[in-house]
C-alpha cells in the first residue's frame, strides 16, 4: 500500500543513497516512526529492525558487511527525524557485530603499507621547535604531530587539559555526531603537555575562526599547515605513494606509531592502544565509553612503523620504551596494564584478553614476525563473479592479488573522500562535479588562447613576447613624458607660489603705506583749516582810508623779523604732522610683531598643556606661522630670530622638536581649532 508521508519524513528519506532503500523506507518507516521509549516500544523497534534486514536479505544483502551501508542510511534517516529517536537503540548492529564488520587483517595491512621511521626522537624534537614558532601554520603543524589531531581541531575545537607531564585530556573531536555526551579521553603527547597547551593558546590568539565551519577552516588553513609539515619533516618521514604532502599521515599514523613505541604498556595490544589514543570510542552514556575503531581509521594505523635499527637500539623493545622515565605515566585507559603483565610473568604462560575486551580478531605477538595467515571471507555468488571478472580484466595472478587491489582501491577511495570532504559513496557525484569544473576551465582556456592568437594576429604576426615588449616600451616612453610634464608643472607651481608670496608682501606694504598716507592727509587737512580760521577770529579790519606809512630802515628790519617769526610758527605747526607721519610705520610694525609674538606664545602653551604627545606638538617656524597668520613673512622672521629666539630654542629643546620632519603628517586644521583661529 502506498502511503502519503509527511514532508519531514520525505526529507529524511531523501538522505538515503540508493533508490531501492528510499522505496523500502516509504513503505516501512511509518511502522516505527512513532514508537515510544518503553519496553513495548523497543520490542516493536527490534521487530522492525529484523523486518528491514530480512527485506535486505531478499535483495541478496545477506552478510553484515553487505548490510552495513544500508543500515547506516536507515539510522541516518531516524536521526534526521529525531536525534534521540528511541528506535536508534534497537536498529542497527551490536558492538560485536560492528567489530566483526570493521576488522580486516591488520597484519596484512601492516605488511603491505608500513614505512619505516628511523628518527622518532628527531621528529618529536622538531615538533617541539615548531611549538615555539610565531607562525600560526608552524604552530598548527607542531600540534598535529605532537597530539595526532586534525587541522580543524587544533585550530578551533580542541580543548586540552593537562593530565600528566606527557599527556592531556582531549575533547572537541570533529567527527563525532549524535552522541549523548561529548567524548573526552586521555592522549599522550610527543612533547611536554605544558608546551601543547601553551602553543594551542597562542595559535588561537593568532587566528579568528569565529563562525567558520570545519570544512571552511580546512579549506582556508590546511594547505599552509601541510606546507609547514613538508618543510619541517620531509627528510625524516617517508612519503606515502600518491600523497602530495605529509600532513594527514603526520597527524594520524606517525603520531600513533611514535606514541605506541614510547608509551604503550607491553601488556596492551598495539592495535587497541592506537585506537584508544586516536579517540575511536563509542559513547554509551555519561561516564561510559566503549573502545571501538572504524574500518577507515584502522586502515591507516600501520602506514608507518618504527624501523628495525631503532628497535634494536632499545634491546628489541617495540612498545613503552619511555615508561618509567620521570613524569611519564600510563594513560588512564590502560592504568592496570602493568599489573596484568606482572601476572603473565608469574603464571609463566601467555594471556589473551577476553573477546569482549579486545579489538583483535585473533591474538598476535608484537615481538615475533609471522607469515600472513590466509582466511576465508563469505561473499555472495554474484560478488564472487565480479571479483573473478576483475581478476581476468586486470590480468591479476591470484584471488589474493585481486582482493589486495580491491582493498587498495578502497583505501584510495576513502582517502580521496577525506580530501574532498565527502563520504566514499558520494565520490562519483563529487568527481562528476570536478570533471564539469575541469571542462569549464578548459573551455575558458580555449577562449583565452583564441584571444591571444587574435592579439598576435593584430600585432602583424609578431610573437606574443614582441607585442609585450612593444607595449612595455610605449608604456615606459609615456611614463617618461609624464615625469617630464610633472616636473615642468612643479617648477611652474613653485614660480607661481613665489610670485604669489611676493604679491602678498607688496600688498602688505601697500596697505601700510596707504594707512600712513591717510593719517598724513588727516593731519595736513586739520592744519590748513586752522590757518584759514585765524584771520576771521583776530578782529582786524581793513582801513582803506588810512595813509601809507613811510618805510624806514628800522621798519624794514622789523618787517623781516616779523616774517621770519611767522615762518617759524608755520614750520612749528607742520613739524608735528611730519613727526606723526614718520613714526606711524614703526608703530604699525611693533603692533604686528606683538601679534606674532603672542601667537607664538599660544602655540607654546598648546604644546605644554593640550598636546598629548610629540605627535601633536608643533615645531614653531615660518612655515607653521604662515599657515596661521596673514602677516608679512619678513616680520614673522624678525620675531622668530629676535625677541622670541631664546624662548623658542628652549621650548624646542624641551620636546626635541628639530628639523623639517618634525611637523610631517600633522594636521594644521586641528591646531587652528585648538587656538580658535578662523582662516
Amino acid at each position: 500500500m502506498v502511503m502519503t508521508l509527511e514532508s519531514g519524513l520525505e526529507e529524511a528519506i531523501a538522505l538515503c543513497s540508493t533508490e531501492w532503500l528510499k522505496s523500502l523506507l516509504r513503505e516501512l518507516l511509518p511502522q516505527v516512526v512513532g514508537v515510544t521509549d518503553t519496553a513495548a516500544g523497543h520490542r516493536q523497534a527490534q521487530q522492525w529492525d529484523a523486518l528491514v534486514k530480512e527485506r535486505m536479505a531478499q535483495r541478496g544483502l545477506k552478510s553484515l558487511s553487505q548490510q552495513k551501508n544500508p543500515i547506516t542510511d536507515v539510522r541516518r534517516v531516524l536521526k534526521a527525524i529525531d536525534p534521540n529517536h528511541p528506535a536508534l537503540a534497537d536498529v542497527g548492529f551490536s558492538p560485536e557485530q560492528w567489530t566483526e564488520i570493521n576488522m580486516p587483517s591488520e597484519q596484512a595491512v601492516a605488511q603491505r603499507s608500513a614505512k619505516p621511521i628511523d628518527e622518532p626522537n628527531e621528529i618529536a624534537r622538531r615538533a617541539a621547535v615548531l611549538l615555539q614558532s610565531d607562525s600560526w601554520s608552524e604552530l598548527a603543524a607542531g600540534l598535529a604531530v605532537a597530539t595526532g589531531r586534525r587541522a580543524a581541531e587544533v585550530i578551533q575545537t580542541a580543548q586540552f587539559r593537562k593530565a600528566s607531564d606527557w599527556s592531556v585530556w582531549f575533547s572537541g573531536a570533529v567527527k563525532r555526531r549524535g552522541e549523548p555526551v561529548e567524548l573526552m579521553f586521555e592522549l599522550p603527547t610527543l612533547v611536554e603537555a605544558d608546551s601543547v597547551i601553551s602553543a594551542t593558546e597562542r595559535l588561537r590568539s593568532r587566528l579568528d575562526t569565529e563562525g567558520m565551519s570545519n570544512r571552511e577552516i580546512n579549506r582556508a588553513y590546511s594547505h599552509a599547515i601541510a606546507q609547514a609539515c613538508d618543510r619541517s619533516f620531509a627528510d625524516v618521514v617517508p612519503s606515502r605513494e600518491g600523497k602530495d604532502n605529509l600532513y594527514t599521515h603526520l597527524f594520524r599514523s606517525v603520531y600513533s606509531t611514535i606514541a605506541t613505541f614510547w608509551f604503550c604498556p607491553p601488556a596492551v595490544p598495539e592495535l587497541e592502544f592506537r585506537a584508544a589514543i586516536q579517540g575511536h570510542y563509542k559513547v554509551l552514556e555519561e561516564g561510559q565509553t566503549e573502545l571501538r575503531r572504524s574500518l577507515a581509521a584502522s586502515r591507516h594505523y600501520f602506514d608507518y612503523e618504527i624501523s628495525d635499527q631503532v628497535i634494536a637500539a632499545h634491546q628489541g623493545r617495540r612498545k613503552g620504551v619511555r615508561l618509567g622515565e620521570p613524569g611519564v605515566e600510563v594513560i588512564s585507559a590502560f592504568g592496570m596494564a602493568d599489573a596484568v603483565e606482572s601476572d603473565r610473568t608469574e603464571q609463566g604462560r601467555s594471556h589473551t584478553r577476553p573477546a569482549a575486551e579486545t579489538l583483535e580478531t585473533a591474538p598476535h605477538t608484537e615481538e615475533t614476525e609471522e607469515e600472513v595467515v590466509m582466511s576465508r571471507i563469505g561473499i555472495s555468488e554474484s560478488d564472487k563473479q565480479r571479483v573473478l571478472s576483475l581478476q581476468d580484466e586486470l590480468g591479476l595472478g591470484t584471488q589474493q592479488d585481486t582482493m589486495q587491489m580491491i582493498l587498495d582501491a578502497a583505501d584510495a577511495a576513502i582517502s580521496l573522500a577525506n580530501q574532498l570532504g565527502c563520504q566514499p559513496f558520494e565520490l562519483a557525484e563529487r568527481v562528476d562535479g570536478l570533471g564539469q569544473q575541469l571542462d569549464d576551465q578548459q573551455r575558458q582556456n580555449g577562449q583565452l588562447r583564441a584571444k591571444l592568437a587574435e592579439a598576435e594576429k593584430m600585432g602583424g604576426g609578431a610573437g606574443t613576447s614582441q607585442v609585450i615588449e612593444q607595449s612595455l616600451a610605449m608604456a615606459h616612453e609615456f611614463n617618461a613624458h609624464l615625469k617630464q610634464e610633472n616636473e615642468r608643472l612643479r617648477v611652474q607651481l613653485a614660480q607661481a607660489s613665489d610670485e604669489a608670496q611676493a604679491l602678498r608682501e607688496q600688498l602688505v606694504r601697500f596697505e601700510a603705506a596707504q594707512q600712513q598716507l591717510h593719517q598724513l592727509q588727516q593731519l595736513l587737512g586739520g592744519a590748513i583749516n586752522g590757518q584759514g580760521a585765524r584771520p576771521q577770529s583776530s578782529g582786524v579790519v581793513s582801513q582803506p582810508d588810512r595813509q601809507p606809512v613811510p618805510v624806514t630802515e628800522a621798519g624794514r628790519t622789523s618787517a623781516v623779523a616779523g616774517h621770519q617769526q611767522r615762518a617759524a610758527q608755520t614750520t612749528a605747526t607742520a613739524s608735528p604732522m611730519r613727526a606723526g607721519a614718520a613714526t606711524q610705520e614703526p608703530n604699525y610694525s611693533d603692533q604686528v610683531e606683538r601679534e606674532i609674538a603672542n601667537l607664538i606664545r599660544e602655540i607654546m602653551q598648546y604644546n605644554d598643556q593640550q598636546a598629548r604627545d610629540d605627535s601633536e606638538r608643533w615645531l614653531i617656524n615660518q612655515s607653521t606661522l604662515k599657515q596661521l597668520s596673514t602677516r608679512n613673512q619678513s616680520i614673522i622672521k624678525r620675531v622668530l630670530e629676535g625677541q622670541m629666539a631664546d624662548a623658542l630654542k628652549e621650548h624646542h629643546d624641551t620636546y626635541g622638536l628639530h628639523g623639517r620632519m618634525a611637523n610631517r603628517g600633522k594636521d594644521i586644521e586641528l591646531l587652528k581649532a585648538a587656538l580658535g583661529i578662523q582662516k
